[in-house]
């Protein structure tokens, strides 16, 4: 639950940096928007290394791989009945 809490404050920062990076490109703060890319662009890091979200990546495509077989075979199913009516 820990590491949960841990990853979210790390998305909330790396959010409000994005934000803050558009606000400085805007602006044309090149500087100040290079290092605000820079420091999201580690947390970015952090977060995708972490191994909470890679095994929800993981399952996450297992889902959509399942998801996606449905979706094939009830498109199938549906036009076999489509066609057998005509």
């Amino acid at each position: 639950m820990k590491a949960a809490k841990a990853l979210y404050a790390l998305e909330v920062e790396m959010k409000d940096l994005a934000k803050q990076a558009v606000l400085f490109k805007k602006i044309d703060k090149v500087k100040a928007y290079q290092e605000t890319m820079a420091r999201s662009k580690v947390i970015e890091s952090q977060l995708n290394d972490a191994p909470l979200i890679i095994d929800y990546r993981r399952k996450l495509v297992a889902a959509n791989d399942l998801l996606q077989h449905l979706l094939q075979r009830l498109e199938s199913q549906i036009n076999e009945e489509l066609y057998r009516d005509n």
